[in-house]
């Protein structure tokens, strides 16, 4: 009976040992796996935080031209500052918004593992005008490397998208567009001359 309870308890620790056996590389692997997704959300979280700061930089540049330079410059006048400067865009402005991103882009890293680069390039980078106010708009296309999945025949490349739009409304400027419509009205008397032609229509 001693020998029965002995063996019993042998093959107990035995029993623990095999499910240890099992269940610790299995534990492990999902731990990996989980820190790894993370990375991965990681770095589409810089992704998103890059293409923010292009939009708010795009529309910083585009109402404020002087933003964009380095310095003071001396010479003015290949800077466009002059009012009404927003009815045609400024590829200007955009142009140095991209290149503004694609630095940002480059400097991403890898995160916590290494191979993990984001591959990508700036799909828009534009000045959306709509008369009445303006926004920035950031559009990037961009992949990340899954160096893992070729363990598992699968695909290794997550390819994502991000895009944003911010307000590039120039306040004093649009006022100025305002009080010149109203001036203009008040000078050829248009408020009444619309209020005479909607009155002959409707008979008052």
């Amino acid at each position: 009976m001693i020998f029965s309870k002995k063996k019993i308890k042998d093959e107990t620790g035995a029993v623990m040992v095999v499910e240890a056996v099992f269940v610790f590389p299995i534990v492990i692997f999902v731990v990996i796996v989980l820190i790894y997704l993370g990375n991965m959300l990681y770095q589409q979280s810089k992704m998103d935080a890059i293409a923010m700061r292009g939009a708010e930089y795009l529309a910083a540049i585009y109402t404020s031209p002087l933003l964009a330079e380095e310095q003071i410059p001396t010479n003015s006048e290949n800077i466009n500052i002059k009012p009404y400067r927003y009815l045609f865009g400024d590829s200007q402005a955009e142009s140095k918004a991209k290149d503004y991103i694609e630095k940002l882009m480059k400097s991403t890293g890898t995160g916590l593992f290494s191979g993990m680069e984001m591959n990508g390039y700036v799909k828009t980078c534009k000045i959306n005008n709509y008369v009445v106010y303006q926004t920035a708009a950031v559009e990037i296309e961009y992949s990340i490397n899954l160096i893992p999945m070729k363990l598992f025949d699968l695909p290794t490349l997550y390819s994502c998208s991000n895009s944003t739009a911010t307000a590039a409304t120039d306040s004093a400027e649009f006022i100025r567009n305002i009080d010149m419509i109203i001036d203009y009205s008040k000078k050829y008397d248009i408020p009444e001359k619309i209020k005479s032609t909607v009155g002959a229509f409707t008979g008052n």
